[in-house]
């Protein structure tokens, strides 16, 4: 909505500098109004197409899956340097 406010403002200091300044507000101002005044037409439609999706619930969405509730099996990693010399001690 607000870019249809800066269009309606580029519009009337074009209009207003064109008749008081002569006509480089008109040649700077008019085309930039509306170049401003399409891109708020695309910028609104993609908004209403994004907000028709999302009232629909169309769009795909996927879920991670849920934690485990069990522990992993196996056995935990020694945690110092001291477990891991004692470990290997005892596999060899």
């Amino acid at each position: 909505m607000w870019l249809y406010i800066v269009v309606v403002f580029l519009f009337l200091v074009g209009i207003i500098g064109g008749v008081a300044s002569g006509g480089i507000f008109t040649l700077i101002f008019i085309p930039l109004a509306l170049i401003m005044l399409v891109v708020a037409v695309i910028v609104g439609m993609l908004g209403r197409a994004a907000q028709g999706d999302a009232e629909t619930g169309s769009s795909q969405t996927t879920e991670p899956e849920p934690l485990r509730h069990t522990p992993p099996q196996g056995a935990a990693s020694p945690a110092t340097p001291e477990d891991l010399a004692d470990a290997r001690r005892t596999q060899q």
